[in-house]
């Protein structure tokens, strides 16, 4: 058997974590700008407000029914989700990090499956105040069925247990394919155009049709419906074949020097991801664009690739061949409103490198590893930001707008939570 563990609402919960004021107040989180809603509490839900939806076309609502609002804290939010994995890890024999508040859990050899699944939700709560639902069943597709009732039935207090076919069978002849992970938009439309409503419809479909429809992922899809299972949980994390850092800005950029301290700041801030899984890139990619949401205004939008002659991971190298790029497609009279930088070709530390034939890349001093590891411990101790480099700016007016962010409680001393005792 293999669960699914889903942490509520995540983003607020962790916002309510701090603020046991909020544990019944509808609470939503904005994404970056203070833009559109990317978590919202079940009260809000009840609104009607969907998720996405723009924060200024919904504030009056909002305010109105005393919603509390944060700006998006995705330091918070990642710490405690290293917390939870951490805590979900000690009491299983294997976990699978799907997402920032997902994990996939192995329950093999496990005798008393659910009484393990509501000590994991107890303990997860009692440690971390963070409510979860779980869902059990022989594959990832049919755990991920299962939690989706887990969420929102209340009789099965957030655990629902897909452990016999008849159980199975209501809960898949119950559910549509657009709610089954793997089918999106287009596929579903298609399917539905056959006729393939519900997940009991796609379990019946033939797993060589679906192949030669959608690939192999498609069949996968159908197998693991019927039991059978074709993701098997993961040891190793694969690795990633890219990584990015793409910010819409506080207010629109109208010239180069600000633009190019934006993108700096961004390859500042690959740098640290690429360290920290000690991951390495050959190619580094620059777009810039302006804001769509504003037909009436000039429109331009590009992206420039730069290859390298070798991996690079530090700071000043990326920030150098970033450069590079935005000189490429950078055209002056615009009003530019979102950039973004992307590491291609990612190489995990000690591998070897083909190095470019006609260059004594040799000779060349490589940016110190110690000088870099001791730059990420100081501002991971004393804030992100603390050392930088002098291309990044000082005035930083390009930078989010987050006027409503709450404290780092984990992450930093002098914003740690405070307790009275009365």
């Amino acid at each position: 058997m293999i669960a699914l563990l889903d942490a509520n609402n995540f983003f607020v919960s962790c916002e309510r974590v701090f603020r046991p004021d909020l544990m019944n107040r509808p609470v939503a989180v904005l994404s970056n700008n203070d833009g559109c809603l990317i978590s919202r509490s079940n009260e809000v839900k009840a609104l009607g407000v969907p998720m996405g939806a723009p924060y200024i076309k919904y504030k009056d609502v909002l305010a109105d029914h005393n919603v509390a609002i944060f700006s998006s804290h995705f330091t918070l939010y990642g710490d405690l989700s290293s917390r939870m994995m951490s805590l979900i890890e000690s009491l299983v024999p294997k976990i699978e990090v799907y997402s920032i508040d997902e994990p996939f859990i192995d329950l093999s050899g496990i005798k008393n499956i659910e009484a393990l699944c509501h000590h994991i939700r107890h303990t997860i709560w009692r440690s971390l105040g963070i409510p979860t639902s779980i869902g059990i069943a022989k594959t990832k597709t049919l755990a991920k069925v299962a939690n989706y009732y887990a969420k929102r039935t209340p009789a099965f207090k957030s655990i629902c247990y897909l452990d016999s076919f008849d159980r199975t069978e209501l809960a898949l002849k119950k559910i549509s394919i657009g709610e089954i992970w793997g089918i999106g938009k287009q596929i579903s439309k298609k399917l539905e155009s056959q006729g393939v409503i519900t997940a009991w419809d796609l379990k019946q479909v033939d797993p060589r049709c679906m192949r030669q429809q959608f690939t192999v992922v498609g069949e996968r899809i159908v197998r693991e419906l019927n039991g059978i299972s074709c993701l098997a949980i993961e040891d190793v994390e694969d690795l990633k074949k890219s990584i990015q850092v793409t910010r819409s800005f506080g207010k629109p950029i109208t010239n180069f020097y600000d633009l190019k301290a934006a993108i700096a700041t961004y390859a500042t801030r690959l740098g640290e991801k690429l360290r920290r899984q000690d991951l390495f890139t050959q190619n580094v990619s620059v777009f810039i664009r302006t804001n769509k949401h504003r037909p009436n205004d000039p429109q331009y939008s590009n992206s420039a690739t730069v290859v390298l002659q070798k991996p690079i991971n530090d700071g000043i190298s990326l920030i150098k061949a970033a450069s590079i790029a935005l000189q490429q497609i950078y055209i002056n009279g615009y009003t530019y409103s979102k950039a973004g930088i992307m590491a291609h070709e990612l190489k995990p530390k000690g591998q070897n490198v083909q190095l470019d034939l006609f260059s004594n890349k040799f000779e060349e001093p490589l940016q110190s590893p110690e000088l870099w590891e001791a730059i990420d411990n100081l501002n991971k101790r004393y804030g992100r930001g603390t050392l930088f480099s002098a291309a990044c700016g000082k005035s930083l007016s390009w930078k989010d707008k987050k006027n409503l962010l709450s404290p780092s409680y984990t992450t930093r001393w002098d914003q740690i939570a405070i307790a009275f005792a009365r």
